[in-house]
C-alpha cells in the first residue's frame, strides 16, 4: 500500500460547492479514474480519504490537500494523469507526494494558510487597503469567535503571522493561523475592520483566494513554515528570526 498526499486547485464555478459535496466529487472521480483506492473495513466500507482544512464556500484556492491510500499504483504521475483526465473544469491535481508510513494527516499538521484578499467593486470602499493597514497596526485586535460551545473572545493580532498590501491593485495577502487548535478566517478580520470604521460588512463583498496551506519546521535559522508539497526551499516562510 502507498500513502499519498495530493495538492489540488479549486477555481471557477465549482467554488460554490461545499466541503461535503467536494468529498463526494473526489470519491466519484477516484472511481471513474479506476484508482486502486483503499477502502475501510466493516459493514459499510468507504474510501480512506482525509482533506486538510475545509475551504469556505465561494472561496477559490491553488493549494488544497487530500491524503489517500492506494493498494497499488504504477507511479504518482500516473495517478495524477488519471485523476486530471476525469476532473471537471475548476479542479486540477497540481502535485502528488508519496508519504512515509508514519506521516500524520495534513489536517493534523497544518499551522497556517496564506490568502489573497480583495473587496469587490460592490463594496464601494476605494481606500480600504490604507484603512485596513492602519487597523492591523493596533496592538490588539479583539473579536468574538463562534465555537462549538458558544462564543469566546480572541485577539486576532496573535493569529495574523504577516501581511503585505498592494495598494495600487487594492488587495492584501495575509498569512493566518489555521490549525486544529486555532484558526482565523479572513471574513472575521473584515467583519471587525468594518466595525472599526462604522461600516456594515457583508461576506459577499470579500473575494477570498487561498494561495497555500503550510506546515511547521525549524532549522538553524529559526522557525519556518512551508507548503506540504515543496519544490524549492525558497518556499519556506520564516516567522521567527
Amino acid at each position: 500500500m502507498n500513502k499519498l498526499r495530493l495538492k489540488f486547485s479549486k477555481n471557477g464555478p465549482i467554488k460554490f460547492i461545499g466541503h461535503l459535496d467536494l468529498m463526494r466529487y473526489f470519491q466519484k472521480a477516484i472511481r471513474r479514474a479506476d484508482i486502486d483506492i483503499k477502502y475501510s473495513e466493516g459493514f459499510s466500507p468507504h474510501q480512506v480519504l482525509s482533506f486538510a482544512q475545509p475551504l469556505s464556500v465561494g472561496a477559490t484556492s491553488d493549494g488544497e490537500y487530500l491524503d489517500m491510500t492506494v493498494n497499488s499504483m504504477t507511479s504518482t504521475q500516473d495517478i495524477m494523469d488519471r485523476l486530471n483526465s476525469v476532473m471537471n473544469e475548476g479542479v486540477e491535481i497540481r502535485a502528488i507526494k508519496e508519504l512515509s508510513e508514519g506521516e500524520d494527516k495534513a489536517m493534523t499538521l497544518s499551522v497556517a494558510a496564506r490568502y489573497s484578499l480583495r473587496l469587490r467593486d460592490s463594496a464601494d470602499f476605494d481606500d480600504w487597503t490604507y484603512k485596513l493597514e492602519k487597523y492591523l497596526a493596533n496592538d490588539k485586535l479583539p473579536a468574538m469567535k463562534k465555537t462549538k460551545s458558544g462564543e469566546k473572545e480572541i485577539d486576532m493580532k496573535q493569529m495574523i503571522f504577516n501581511y503585505s498590501f498592494d495598494h495600487e491593485n487594492r488587495k492584501v495577502e495575509m498569512l493566518l493561523s489555521m490549525s486544529s487548535k486555532e484558526t482565523l478566517k479572513p471574513a472575521l478580520i473584515f467583519e471587525y475592520f468594518y466595525k472599526s470604521v462604522d461600516r456594515e460588512f457583508d461576506t459577499k463583498f470579500l473575494d477570498i483566494h487561498r494561495i497555500d496551506i503550510y506546515r511547521s519546521g525549524s532549522d538553524s535559522s529559526g522557525n519556518y513554515i512551508e507548503p506540504f508539497i515543496t519544490s524549492d526551499t525558497n518556499e519556506r516562510i520564516y516567522i521567527n528570526g
